[in-house]
């Protein structure tokens, strides 16, 4: 799709690259208290949380603009991504970013690794914002957690007001046309409230 690696492409040189440079000099100069050990855990816990707060928010929404989507929608996905995003970024990036921060690889060619290793998670992260919703996708149970194009789809539709919980009877899930209550495994019973699909 050469539309969307364009939106991407744009995306990592507007929101990410000049700025994670920056970045990566002010965590060299105040997070690594003089070459501590543990600075390498400092820098990766702040990179980990308000960095890459910032860098998937920033990665939704300018992908979202240069699709030229509507404000509302741009900012639902925002909200919907941040999270799943964020606890996806924890399978990858800690690990690397515990050879990016520590002494190992030399200051001028930090960035040049990270933007290695970006490549690699710009793609992951892009297949997981970009799953095709008409096609039928597996659940697939990781042994670390949850799919994050799962959790990812299933944020979006909470925040859409598609995907609620009801009560104990199950998730009440709404298309165009009905409301179903998806009754858990075992619970009996089909759902009620509507047919149609």
């Amino acid at each position: 799709d050469l539309p969307r690696s364009f939106r991407s492409g744009a995306a990592g040189f507007i929101g990410h690259g000049p700025l994670c440079h920056y970045w990566m000099l002010t965590m060299e100069q105040y997070l690594d208290f003089g070459g501590a050990w543990w600075g390498t855990g400092v820098k990766v816990l702040a990179d980990q949380t308000v960095w890459s707060l910032y860098l998937n928010a920033m990665y939704s929404f300018l992908i979202g603009t240069l699709a030229f989507r509507a404000p509302g929608d741009v900012w639902r996905d925002v909200r919907a991504t941040s999270w799943p995003a964020l606890r996806s970024s924890w399978r990858f990036w800690p690990f690397v970013h515990c050879i990016s921060f520590s002494h190992a690889v030399p200051l001028d060619l930090k960035l040049l690794w990270v933007d290695v290793m970006e490549i690699v998670w710009v793609t992951i992260l892009s297949r997981v914002a970009n799953q095709d919703e008409s096609a039928e996708q597996p659940v697939v149970a990781e042994a670390f957690g949850v799919d994050p194009s799962l959790e990812v789809e299933l944020s979006r539709q909470v925040v859409a007001g598609e995907l609620r919980y009801a009560t104990a009877s199950g998730w009440e899930a709404c298309d165009e046309e009905a409301c179903y209550v998806l009754a858990p495994a075992g619970g009996g019973g089909g759902g009620g409230g509507g047919g149609g699909g």
